[in-house]
């Protein structure tokens, strides 16, 4: 009597389903990264369901449908002399003053913040907000490199699988004819009977195998439409020089990028066209540990959002804070209780044990660093 023997299909469904997990909680996180959209240098308008859009970044299946709108990356001036911005803003102490000359920056890799240093519309951002800076393209594509050998390593097995089902197959047709073949009723009763579990066995195998490939084959397309859209928007992203702040009140201005820190994660953006208004630089060196700071920002796309901390010590050249420094407080600045900014908050460290560890950059380096363009 002929045996089909297989190894038991709970190991490699296991392992399978291990692979698909990753998959799916790598490109979960991948998500964040991936969902940027296009953007170029100028502003242009196009069409939708009847509605006119006007953006940066028009959609990649509207490019050659959009119109370039003329003198791209500026505010248009309301008058000749430049009129207040917020003028009708009220605010309540320093605190809020402060937040009101704190703009949210969308661009096409995401949300940041900055702040107007001058009344003549200079906004102090991170360059990381504007520009993909060498740490962050390393990192990504050390993601992408790792997702890619896992992709292979996936795609191995399921081919490996496939030969295997295959030869099952080819036995279990041997099997078949076996049964057929037999002239021994007892012994043909006892083929047919292998053959039928066989076949059952067989086919539940084939079905789950075919889940499991169409699962991982349509997050595989996921994957790789996400990267194309990534590599696209940022390449075009690096070259824009036009973006969209959004103000205290939801209005959404123009500006332009006026210069970019080779040495500081630090860049210059520029309204023109209005007076607006202006944090004013405090003394970072004069801050004693313990003295109360705030940080002000747009994280997760809330606007304006405050937190408060204390002076902790100065590590290397950032200012040390455990004021929460969340993503899209990139580029917004830490204040002391008269709104006077002291620095750029930058970068947080994160980890299991660790809490309260945000950095930024001090105004004074700021100011050194773009004294050329500042009134």
């Amino acid at each position: 009597m002929m045996l089909l023997l297989r190894k038991t299909g709970k190991g490699r469904n296991s392992e399978q389903s291990s692979a698909m997990r990753w998959m799916g909680a790598l490109l979960l996180c991948s998500a964040l990264l991936l969902a940027a959209a296009p953007c170029s240098a100028k502003i242009y308008k196009y069409k939708k369901d009847g509605v006119w859009y006007y953006t940066d970044a028009p959609p990649k299946e509207k490019i050659s449908e959009s119109e370039e709108i003329t003198e791209s990356g500026k505010a248009p001036p309301p008058s000749p002399g430049g009129a207040m911005l917020l003028a009708d803003h009220q605010s309540r102490n320093a605190i809020e003053e402060a937040a009101a000359a704190t703009v949210a920056v969308k661009t096409a890799m995401g949300y940041g913040s900055g702040f107007f240093i001058s009344t003549a519309g200079h906004i102090i951002t991170n360059k990381h907000v504007v520009r993909t800076l060498a740490s962050q393209a390393k990192q990504v594509d050390s993601f992408f490199d790792g997702v890619d050998d896992r992709i292979e390593t996936i795609e191995k097995r399921f081919a490996e699988e496939q030969k295997r089902l295959k030869s099952y197959a080819a036995k279990l047709g041997g099997l078949k004819r076996m049964a057929e073949a037999e002239r021994d009723s007892t012994r043909k009763q006892s083929y047919e009977s292998e053959y039928r579990y066989r076949k059952k066995e067989y086919e539940s195998w084939k079905n789950d195998f075919e889940q499991r490939r169409r699962k991982f084959e349509a997050e595989k397309r996921k994957y790789d439409s996400g990267r194309g859209n990534y590599e696209y928007s940022s390449s075009v992203a690096n070259l824009s020089r036009s973006f969209t702040i959004v103000l205290v009140d939801n209005t959404e201005l123009y500006v332009h990028l006026l210069g970019v820190s080779q040495d500081h994660d630090l860049a210059l953006l520029k309204l023109d066209g209005y007076q607006t208004p202006a944090l004013k630089p405090g003394s970072p060196r004069q801050l004693a540990q313990g003295d109360p700071v705030y940080a002000i920002g747009n994280p997760a796309m809330l606007r304006n959002t405050v937190t408060s901390g204390i002076f902790s010590g100065f590590a290397g050249n950032f200012i040390q804070t455990n004021a929460q420094i969340n993503p899209g407080n990139s580029g917004g600045p830490l204040i002391d209780p008269q709104g006077r900014v002291l620095g750029v908050n930058t970068k947080k460290k994160v980890g299991a044990a660790i809490e309260g560890l945000g950095f930024a950059i001090p105004i004074h380096t700021v100011l050194k660093e773009f004294n050329r363009h500042l009134p």
